[in-house]
């Protein structure tokens, strides 16, 4: 979540002063002007019995409440900061109502997630152009969350991009980079090149797309590689991944090695399968086959086509792990898909899965057919 303008603002005193006093201590004496009065009779003092009038406390402005908001944000106070953020919010203020979104969005303040509720006050947010509603508001739509459709989107990224939310630029661009119209795809470097500049590393990381193999783009690998190895600085574990395969197609081993095992130890699912590789064949030293199996099973479990076709070679072989023919049909029917269900050609794969479609017994490969099926 995307929460960093909630600053938390102590006006010298975190609560105003009628708050502070205890409620055990006696109400301040009320004070009143000192009057001449001409020609009146006596006051009679009141008896001590006499009610005395509470003082009247000034309604609370939507400044204050929306600093009372967000001090109840920041120390985990949702419901607090709810009711706050609504006050504030009725009074059109802009970032009070991105705070009630972000609330409602999570549902922090009950525990049940409320996307209509959070694209309404997000809506009233983006009608004064706040940048991080107009971004929640992007995000919802991609989802189709909230009643909103995925091709308003682009629109709200936009505007959020034009008002200077970084990660507004670079949705913006990746959805700029879809279009067939050359003018977006000219935008759709400027955005990503815009949010790079401004030390994103998804910025850098999709601008080295857009610089690498995008077709309308330069083409230029070395430009590439430079914000690839920019944004892998940053922890970026795509970006180090691309770095990494770059580098070994160079021949650059020692560069590749660290940038894969970063990749790989970050939890990227095509890394860790590529590293695992990387340790079978002995690119990084002495081939290590048990931790190259457990690699590329990580890789495998994460969803990584290759990784799944990796992993059943070694089982089928025994290679650092037991061999098991059932286990290793399993994660090849896995690897016949990448992650979002599109069919992956691989000669070699279909190869392997006919041969234990021969070994195997019928109830057998439908076992493992019916376990694919549950968990595909």
């Amino acid at each position: 979540m995307k929460r960093s303008f909630f600053a938390v603002l102590l006006l010298g005193s975190a609560m105003p002063a009628f708050a502070q006093e205890s409620q055990d201590a006696p109400p301040s004496p009320v004070i009143f002007p000192q009057l001449e009065l001409v020609d009146a009779a006596p006051v009679e003092a009141e008896t001590p019995d006499a009610p005395q009038a509470a003082p009247a406390l000034s309604p609370m402005g939507p400044d204050e409440a929306f600093e009372r908001a967000q001090l109840a944000f920041a120390t985990g106070d949702y419901q607090a900061a709810l009711l706050f953020g609504d006050t504030a919010a009725a009074a059109r203020n802009a970032e009070a109502s991105t705070l009630v979104g972000l609330i409602h969005k999570d549902g922090l303040d009950d525990g049940q997630p409320d996307a209509y509720a959070a694209a309404l006050a997000f809506r009233r947010a983006a009608e004064q152009e706040e940048p991080i509603a107009l971004y929640e508001l992007g995000l919802m739509a991609i989802a189709a969350q909230g009643g909103l459709a995925p091709v308003s989107a682009r629109g709200y990224f936009s505007r959020a991009a034009r008002a200077g939310h970084i990660p507004a630029m670079v949705e913006y661009a990746v959805i700029l980079r879809e279009s067939a119209l050359p003018d977006d795809q000219e935008d759709a470097l400027v955005w990503a090149e815009r949010a790079a500049l401004q030390g994103s590393s998804e910025g850098m990381y999709q601008y080295a797309r857009l610089l690498d193999g995008w077709v309308h783009g330069p083409m230029d690998v070395t430009a590439a590689l430079a914000w690839y190895q920019r944004a892998a600085d940053e922890q970026h574990a795509e970006a180090a991944f691309e770095a990494a395969l770059i580098l070994a197609a160079r021949d650059d081993l020692a560069a590749a090695l660290p940038l894969m095992r970063l990749s790989a130890e970050a939890g990227y699912p095509p890394g860790e399968g590529q590293y695992g590789l990387w340790l079978y064949s002995g690119l990084a030293g002495e081939p290590d086959l048990a931790a190259a199996s457990d690699w590329m099973r990580r890789g495998a479990e994460g969803g990584d086509a290759e990784s799944q076709f990796l992993y059943a070679v070694v089982i089928g072989r025994g290679d650092g792990v037991e061999s098991d023919y059932e286990e290793a049909y399993f994660w090849l029917l896995h690897a016949a898909h990448d992650s979002a269900g599109a069919p992956v050609g691989n000669a070699d794969r279909d190869r392997f899965q006919a041969v234990l479609e021969g070994d195997l017994p019928p109830e057998v490969l439908a076992r493992v057919r019916e376990r694919y099926e549950a968990t595909r």
